[in-house]
């Protein structure tokens, strides 16, 4: 395997990783490396994902509200158009 190393790191994006490999309990370097399969969307075999499984679950109910409100107005009839 190979290796990069990476400068210029933003503190945030820093902070962001480290919080999530404690969270996951993971290491920084595990961490690193997973975001980056799931940003390229390579599954853990290195295979190039096909499909759209990358999107499911990433709404929250923020999200799912504000689709449902922007797509109320298809769920009204036309009278006239269905005559």
């Amino acid at each position: 395997m190979s290796q990069i190393t990476l400068r210029g790191l933003p503190d945030q994006v820093e902070q962001e990783i480290r919080r999530r490999a404690a969270r996951e309990q993971r290491s920084i370097n595990q961490t690193i490396l997973l975001l980056l399969q799931e940003a390229l969307g390579i599954d853990a075999d290195g295979d190039r994902k096909r499909d759209l499984s990358h999107l499911a679950g990433t709404w929250d109910e923020r999200d799912a509200r504000q689709f449902d409100a922007a797509i109320a107005i298809f769920e009204t009839i036309d009278p006239e158009v269905w005559q």
